[in-house]
């Protein structure tokens, strides 16, 4: 099935089938996204480039095969305009960084919330070049403001009702998307916008 025009045609791409399907189930009430097939392994997801329209990959990064991480390479090389956001069970800044060197666009747990999968996948339908996408979705323009007013990742909690982890990864995703290195960085930018 192809995505309908304006929609975003997804790949989605884990070794657990379950994980698949409830994925598919979740973005059939996202209008801006449609599934157009799915993949077990990164050499899964090479074979189908071939013949599939895609224009973003939803990968898990550990695999039995082939994993997010090292399918990556491939992708870029034969398909440069596919974008690519990986998931993980644990998204800690070690998770960040590695997912950032293998050329990822986005990156996202697999326990967020339905919005912030959206969010990852349109961001990241947006990067060009590899390069940060510049503009904040809503939520991370949120986040944003209130580490410029100076609040810290559990007042953000409280304030938004997300978890600290959630908040955790706004924060970095919102810092690597301006291109500063540290919250005082973030707030001086803000502040002068």
């Amino acid at each position: 099935m192809i995505g309908a025009p304006g929609r975003l045609r997804v790949m989605i791409v884990d070794d657990d089938p379950l994980v698949r399907s409830g994925l598919r189930l979740l973005f059939r009430a996202m209008p801006e996204i449609t599934v157009v097939t799915e993949a077990a392994d990164g050499c899964d997801v090479l074979r189908q480039l071939t013949q599939i329209p895609v224009d973003v990959i939803l990968s898990d990064v550990r695999m039995r095969t082939m994993h997010g991480t090292a399918m990556i390479p491939s992708v870029r090389d034969r398909h440069p305009g596919i974008r690519i956001v990986l998931m993980s069970c644990t998204v800690g800044a070690d998770f960040v960084e590695h997912a950032r060197n293998a050329g990822a666009d986005a990156f996202v747990p697999k326990t967020a919330p339905a919005e912030q999968i959206r969010d990852a996948i349109v961001g990241a339908a947006s990067v060009g070049s590899g390069r940060p996408r510049r503009v904040l979705t809503e939520r991370e323009s949120a986040v944003a403001s209130f580490v410029a007013s100076g609040s810290s990742n559990a007042e953000i909690s409280d304030a938004l009702k997300l978890s600290p982890n959630t908040v955790k990864t706004y924060v970095s995703r919102v810092m690597a998307k301006l291109e500063v290195e540290n919250r005082v960085q973030l707030a001086n930018l803000l502040h002068d916008r």
